[in-house]
């Protein structure tokens, strides 16, 4: 399989995994009173991230400009189908009040510029042979 097909397989299924966890146990993670704990929520998605992407870029072994096209596959199925999850958060997410999923809806976004701004950020180093 390319780069470009698992890139996009690969963000469909994050998406679809952590759609059906909030779903589920969402409002477990929103708190929204607690402010620290959603500071967390969103510092700590960082390095799960970083990983992730970096480990996707280094199995292909992708160049600066691959890496781009990579993040940017990987982020765009979230965020085709998030437009409709929070659209219809009552429906997706009943478990979550408004609120709540206005937080949801702002850490989907910082999420997805986060696997695109390290699509540019992050740099391998190619293999030697």
């Amino acid at each position: 399989m390319n780069y470009q097909k698992f890139s996009l397989a690969f963000g469909f299924s994050i998406w679809l995994i952590a759609t059906l966890i909030f779903r589920f146990w969402g409002h477990y993670f929103f708190f929204i009173e607690n402010n620290l704990l959603i500071t967390t929520f969103f510092i700590g998605i960082i390095p799960v991230l970083y990983f992730l992407a970096k480990s996707i870029f280094n199995q292909f072994q992708l160049v600066r400009a691959d890496q781009l096209k990579s993040a940017i596959l990987m982020a765009l199925p979230g965020m085709v189908f998030d437009v409709f999850c929070i659209k219809y958060h009552a429906i997706v997410f009943p478990n979550l009040t408004i609120e709540q999923s206005i937080v949801l809806g702002s850490w989907v976004i910082w999420t997805y510029s986060l696997v695109i701004l390290l699509g540019l950020l992050i740099r391998i180093k190619p293999k030697e042979s």
